[in-house]
């Protein structure tokens, strides 16, 4: 069985996911852009694209999760861009990154005081759609920009390739019993599983693209442009996010998460190996509107 890095930065380190995201980020308009608030910022790989393109950015990151925290604030206390505090961000963090925990449907930021919002691949796990998407209206100051993607949206899967992910899974469960074969030759019992533990991810429903649209005109945005981009998803890729603890723990809920990784990451190469494929196509939603 492998070792697997359960966190996610693997995953947002790694070029395809990276090459999936960059081309969002490329297409926003920075000219008048100064001050930015980067949501679920995850391992911050869009206040990295945005640093390089536009050095002198303010961005704010905001994750629920304090170790995406940690590992944004070593990355960018390493190259200097790190700030300590919301009045220094205010006063003076031109070209720095503030970074807090907390939730995006409670944002720490005066009525109009954003110029770009910006949330990568997580819009899906907000609970109340409706109220993020006008908190997110209240902070961006008016002609600001609201910008986001997702690959959790109901559309998503390209026809013809539902057949990797449903390996993916008996392998996974194939991995599971392996597993439970062995403890039972040393006379342990079976790893087990606690019930009731369904993760966020799935359990609120995919929108389609055109809900989504509805939802954010719904929010009082303007100028609402939405469409899909299809990237391959390879069987690097689909191992590294497999191992994702936040994954693991909806995938296969219950189980210790650290089984479930090595289980969902083994699966992926499996499956890969036997359907005799090296990667798929995925679409992802994107999804840009302006606060009138």
């Amino acid at each position: 069985m492998h070792n697997v890095d359960t966190s996610y930065e693997s995953y947002t380190d790694h070029e395809e996911y990276i090459a999936a995201n960059r081309p969002l980020i490329e297409s926003i308009d920075l000219s008048k852009t100064r001050v930015v608030a980067d949501l679920a910022c995850c391992a911050g790989l869009f206040s990295n694209l945005l640093f390089a393109r536009k050095p002198t950015l303010k961005i704010c990151g905001i994750d629920l999760d304090q170790e995406q925290i940690d590992i944004c604030s070593r990355k960018f206390s390493e190259r200097g861009l790190l700030c300590p505090d919301m009045d220094t961000w205010r006063g003076n963090g031109t070209g720095q990154i503030l970074l807090r925990k907390g939730s995006a449907d409670d944002l720490p930021f005066m009525d109009g005081e954003i110029d770009l919002v910006v949330m990568g691949n997580a819009i899906h796990l907000m609970p109340d759609k409706d109220r993020f998407l006008l908190e997110v209206a209240r902070v961006l100051r008016p002609g600001g920009t609201f910008v986001f993607n997702s690959v959790f949206f109901n559309g998503t899967f390209v026809p013809g390739t539902e057949a990797l992910f449903s390996e993916w899974m008996k392998e996974a469960v194939l991995v599971l019993d392996e597993i439970n074969n062995k403890r039972a030759q040393r006379g342990q019992p079976p790893v087990a599983r606690e019930r009731n533990k369904g993760g966020r991810a799935f359990a609120k429903g995919w929108l389609s693209e055109g809900e989504w649209r509805e939802k954010v005109e719904k929010a009082g945005f303007a100028n609402v442009q939405t469409g899909t981009r299809a990237k391959p998803i390879t069987g690097t890729s689909l191992r590294l996010v497999a191992a994702y603890s936040g994954l693991a723990s909806v995938l296969m809920s219950g189980y210790p998460l650290e089984i479930a990784s090595v289980c969902l990451y083994e699966g992926a190469e499996r499956a890969f190996n036997r359907l005799g494929i090296k990667e798929v196509p995925r679409l992802w939603l994107e999804v840009s509107a302006a606060r009138p």
